[in-house]
């Protein structure tokens, strides 16, 4: 069986497809995955609609996802927007376009379920006991739970993303917030390590030569933010080989994380290379199971 998740984000929009085997037990094969760097954030957290141009842009891309989906035979698929489309004054009507346009349905989830998503993509790298901090910081929100042997206890979302800090669009406020939670909800769990989830710590753990599961220093990330802090946008894309999109949110992505683990007491992060995708994907395999069993 194949399945499809369609991952629409305030800085890109991801489609991946897996095929799904069961002989024992089941087996995941990825097929295909395609970022397009679509940016809805730039119209939402300036202006607080989508333009007509990212409009035009996002539906190609779904008729695009659509006719890939259609030539792999995929069964079943979700698609799911996040921050920049939850903010958007026209967010719904977009999507009635899209469904109109494209038979693609989107669903606009707010940050709880995203963060649920996200958790069920990476839970089970985790181990059976101790305790965990997944940090998954996207365009428009950064989305944490707290992990307690193996069993999510607390999670919350926060308007502080990548596209929204380069725009000048986080208040003060905001990060108060957040501080303020993570210092409460830190100080109940001992020994916390930091599960970082997203495009931009994963490039970071590429860029120092690390792989999925293995873990990295507070200090050593904080290393590369400033080593790449001190570089100019085209530096990063020349010397560093970033993507555009990425040369400009890495900075503030990492700024986050950081952020984060400083108030948190978090020496130890690591990066599965898992997100919103992959949840969405485990999710149809639970809605699949007697299908895929057969």
């Amino acid at each position: 069986m194949k399945l499809a998740a369609i991952d629409i984000g305030s800085n890109a929009v991801r489609l991946v497809i897996y095929r799904i085997f069961s002989g024992g037990q089941t087996v995941m094969k990825k097929l295909e995955f395609i970022r397009i760097p679509l940016r809805l954030g730039d119209d939402v957290f300036k202006d607080k609609m989508i333009s007509q141009h990212k409009e035009d842009m996002l539906i190609k891309t779904m008729k695009a996802f659509s006719l890939i989906m259609e030539v792999h035979g995929v069964a079943d698929y979700e698609a799911c927007a996040t921050s920049a489309m939850r903010d958007s004054m026209n967010g719904k009507e977009l999507v009635a376009k899209v469904k109109k346009t494209t038979g693609i349905n989107i669903e606009i989830i707010d940050g709880i379920r995203e963060s649920q998503l996200i958790l069920d993509s990476i839970l089970n790298m985790f181990p059976d006991r101790g305790d965990f901090l997944n940090i998954d910081v996207g365009g428009g929100s950064t989305e944490m739970t707290l992990i307690h042997d193996h069993k999510p206890v607390m999670n919350s979302s926060f308007d502080i993303g990548t596209v929204r800090l380069l725009y000048g669009n986080v208040p003060q406020s905001e990060w108060e917030r957040m501080q303020a939670w993570v210092q409460t909800n830190s100080e109940k769990m001992k020994g916390l390590v930091a599960v970082g989830t997203g495009g931009n710590i994963n490039k970071a753990f590429r860029l120092l030569e690390l792989k999925d599961l293995e873990s990295t220093s507070h200090e050593k990330i904080k290393n590369l933010y400033e080593s790449i802090r001190e570089m100019t946008l085209k530096e990063r894309i020349y010397k560093m080989r970033l993507n555009p999109d990425r040369a400009d949110v890495i900075e503030p992505a990492l700024k986050i994380h950081l952020s984060i683990m400083k108030w948190a007491g978090i020496k130890k992060i690591f990066a599965p290379n898992a997100g919103l995708k992959d949840g969405i994907i485990r999710e149809l395999m639970k809605r699949n199971a007697a299908k895929i069993a057969g």
